[in-house]
């Protein structure tokens, strides 16, 4: 059997069945945003890790290297947004052919050093490689949260409100735009989307203030697009849900992306992926303190549907007439298995 007729999800499994042992500190392992561990006077321990190759994650040719390094630890820090974590800590190993010029590689790190300043991380540590003919980047990152503030992609109930924050589908259009000029996406008119492919923002303010005022049931980031995102949110709850895809929020670049091209991209909203926005659920109770939280962030969050119970978990999409939306993909998997793959 090959990885390819396994698929992504059921490769996860099939390593996470095997090779998952218990220990008393270890709360959460494979399954969620990051890991979970326990520590002295109840604070857990956040980690995760994410890879960024050459070739099938960015192009070169199209990715400033300072970019390109301030993307690789963007999005290991949006797992610990979506935890509700702050970062502490954050490892780099960095694979790169031995031709590659030290100003590209001192770019990447400076990449990475901006957006640690940021949010407060340092660099404790990692590892370089040779690796003829392409470059893999991959970062861990070490956070922490409260024991009994951590938020997990399980939690969700039925009666549950679903919230998204910032936009969705920019990124997705930024590498369309990427795709059709390369680097000079940066200096066109559009050039707001293509930063948000290459530059994304983690919601670590809003991931931690919205699990330290305990207003959410369970939260996961936005990676390979919502609707893929919410059903693994979804599954891992044991619940169902419905959204309507008129409630999307869009951004004005993203409408006069569309008007200039006169065609509507609303699909990418749906399943286009690393917006590194967060999705989560919470009481329809607490939706006006959530609310109230976005106003002091400074940050768009907007309802887009329900959870409609359970236990069979799957994600229904309504348009603004009411009726059911099919979408030929779900979003983002890097290994797509086929209709007949094992189980």
């Amino acid at each position: 059997m090959l990885i390819k007729d396994l698929g992504e999800e059921r490769l996860i499994k099939y390593l996470s069945k095997r090779f998952t042992q218990r220990h008393p500190r270890l709360i959460k392992a494979i399954g969620d945003d990051a890991s979970v561990t326990v520590q002295r006077g109840g604070w857990a321990l956040l980690s995760t890790t994410d890879v960024l190759i050459e070739g099938v994650h960015f192009k070169k040719g199209r990715t400033p290297a300072y970019l390109l390094g301030k993307k690789a630890l963007a999005i290991s820090l949006s797992d610990i947004a979506a935890m509700g974590g702050n970062p502490l800590f954050y490892l780099v190993s960095i694979a790169v052919p031995p031709d590659t010029p030290v100003r590209f590689l001192t770019d990447v790190y400076r990449g990475m050093y901006e957006r640690a300043k940021k949010c407060g991380a340092f660099l404790a540590g990692g590892n370089t490689a040779r690796l003829p003919g392409r470059i893999v980047i991959e970062t861990t990152v070490i956070g922490e949260a409260q024991k009994n503030r951590v938020v997990y992609r399980a939690g969700a109930k039925k009666g549950d409100m679903i919230f998204l924050t910032g936009a969705a589908g920019d990124s997705a259009l930024g590498l369309l735009e990427l795709k059709r000029r390369d680097k000079g996406a940066l200096k066109g008119p559009f050039k707001k989307l293509a930063l948000r492919h290459l530059d994304p923002e983690p919601r670590l303010e809003a991931g931690a203030a919205l699990g330290a005022q305990g207003l959410i049931s369970s939260m996961i980031d936005v990676s390979d697009g919502v609707l893929l995102d919410l059903k693994r949110l979804c599954a891992a709850s044991g619940v169902s849900a419905a959204i309507d895809i008129a409630c999307l929020p869009i951004s004005k670049e993203f409408k006069r992306y569309e008007a200039q091209r006169r065609r509507s991209f609303a699909t990418l909203a749906l399943i286009g992926g690393e917006d590194y926005e967060l999705l989560f659920t919470a009481r329809p109770e607490n939706e006006a303190r959530v609310m109230r939280a976005a106003s002091g962030l400074k940050l768009r969050i907007t309802k887009i549907g329900a959870i409609t119970g359970g236990p069979r978990t799957r994600v229904k999409v309504f348009g603004a007439d009411g009726k059911a939306v099919k979408t030929k993909s779900s979003g983002y998997l890097h290994f797509r298995p086929p209709l007949r793959a094992m189980t």
